[in-house]
């Protein structure tokens, strides 16, 4: 019991840091979903969101092998100057991306005069998942020295020079362009990456990328670490790139059928969803992850006190995101006028649809934290890859058919595909204790005061709406 309070303790104590360093980009995203959906032309903001769903995917591919290995191997590793070689020469890699990419957009954008077009856009593109992957090494590193205060304060910093930049292009220019709108949004990033890169003095380590000039014992060891951050860090990289094709999958599949205005639609809607939830569930999540496996870890712990525990951190998040859930599932309809415009509303039955669904997968979360603690990834990312293929198939079959609100429906039956089967694998191991009475008393108790303050609450949209629009 000692042990948990332990853990307890240090659970609020790194949740504080949490907090600002997700709530800050949370509602940063959300002001720039807003301000881009009514800003840009219908079909340029679905070309957007379009591209930058496949550089999620492409960053997942590009970086989470490492960073997946390094929040596993970095505490036993960190002194061993082959295995920060390895770290340094990637990030290092990803930094030369960066600017050669940049340079040679700057001299089409300056010489050649060129303007939307598939080099330029590419380049962005690049741009874009070589800062990402950048920011979830550097993310990773911080998080496996403990220092959350850094992970919070280049967060934040880099939240605000994304803005600033953003904001400031979109004053200044009358035409826009995808291209330049994406390096609006990767510049400032990278930027703030080489601060923190700087302000931590790796840029000479970084610099010296030396595997050539190693001796062959040296080499060895290098290409040792290599092997082992591939094999445990391939199969995560497989469960992110799953994970990331249930969340983009269905607007590349929108846009094959459909056009890029509905994947503006659904895409808008769809993010005010997954940026609300990140708002107030994630500082959860991240604080109880490391937590969790720390305890889970401790010798004498058995089984069952471990599902207790995952259990008890857990209802913290079921209390704030039914909330949501309920309040969304009431007033969705208003709140995608409200905040996108009447442009937006055949989209909006993705709110209730989207936002029970990332429920289910963000609950899944501690679920699956048994599967973790017993080494399996594989298992991860095999369930997480079915639910990814449920999600393609159904979109595929219900889009042709029901359109933007056929991709809702494929996307809630994908997240709660991937919950049942943790649900059934956590039987073999350690049990996911699922309180579906304090999840039903929540639901009741949050409808009956929706339902009792729905007058005020009415009158408060219905007037913001009329400002709005």
């Amino acid at each position: 019991m000692n042990i948990q309070r332990e853990g307890e303790r240090v659970y609020k104590k790194t949740l504080i840091h949490y907090i600002p360093a997700v709530l800050v980009p949370a509602i940063t995203n959300i002001f720039l979903t807003l301000g881009l959906a009514r800003i840009l032309d219908l079909n340029i903001y679905g070309d957007y969101t379009y591209l930058t769903s496949i550089a999620v995917v492409v960053t997942s591919i590009l970086s989470q092998w490492l960073v997946q290995s390094i929040q596993k191997f970095y505490y036993v590793d960190k002194e061993k100057e082959e295995y920060i070689l390895l770290i340094n020469n990637f990030k290092a890699a990803l930094i030369y991306l960066f600017i050669i990419s940049f340079v040679v957009w700057s001299f089409n954008k300056v010489f050649l005069n060129t303007n939307d077009g598939f080099i330029n856009n590419l380049l962005g593109l690049i741009m874009l998942f070589s800062s990402q992957s950048l920011l979830a090494v550097k993310v990773a590193e911080y998080a496996a020295k403990y220092q959350v205060k850094h992970i919070r304060n280049l967060n934040i910093q880099q939240s605000f020079l994304k803005l600033i930049f953003l904001t400031a292009y979109l004053l200044l220019v009358n035409s826009y362009q995808l291209n330049e709108i994406i390096v609006m949004i990767a510049f400032p990033a990278f930027l703030n990456l080489l601060y923190f890169i700087g302000r931590d003095k790796e840029i000479r380590d970084i610099s010296r990328i030396n595997y050539f000039t190693m001796n062959s014992s040296s080499k060895e060891l290098f290409n040792i670490h290599l092997r082992k951050s591939l094999a445990y860090g391939l199969p995560m990289t497989g469960w992110f790139i799953g994970t990331n094709l249930l969340g983009v999958g269905d607007r590349i599949i929108l846009k094959f059928f459909t056009d890029s205005s509905q994947v503006g639609v659904y895409s808008a809607n769809y993010t005010l969803v997954s940026t609300g939830i990140a708002l107030l569930v994630s500082p959860l999540l991240q604080a109880a992850h490391p937590i969790i496996m720390n305890y889970g870890q401790k010798e004498k712990q058995s089984p069952e006190e471990v599902a207790l525990f995952i259990e008890k951190l857990s209802r913290k998040f079921i209390m704030v995101s039914m909330l949501m859930v309920v309040f969304l599932f009431f007033y969705y309809k208003k709140i995608s006028l409200l905040l996108f415009g009447s442009e937006y509303q055949a989209g909006a039955i993705i709110i209730p649809l989207s936002i029970l669904g990332i429920f289910f997968w963000n609950y899944s979360m501690y679920g699956h934290k048994g599967i973790e603690l017993l080494g399996r990834p594989l298992q991860m990312m095999k369930y997480v890859l079915y639910s990814a293929l449920i999600n393609t198939v159904l979109n595929i079959v219900l889009i042709p058919i029901m359109g933007i609100k056929g991709a809702g429906i494929a996307t809630l039956i994908a997240y709660i595909s991937y919950a049942f089967m943790i649900k059934v694998n956590s039987r073999h191991n350690i049990r996911w204790i699922i309180n579906y009475k304090y999840i039903g008393s929540l639901a009741v108790i949050y409808s009956v005061l929706c339902f009792l303050l729905s007058p005020l609450i009415n009158l408060v949209l219905d007037y913001m709406i009329k400002v709005m629009n």
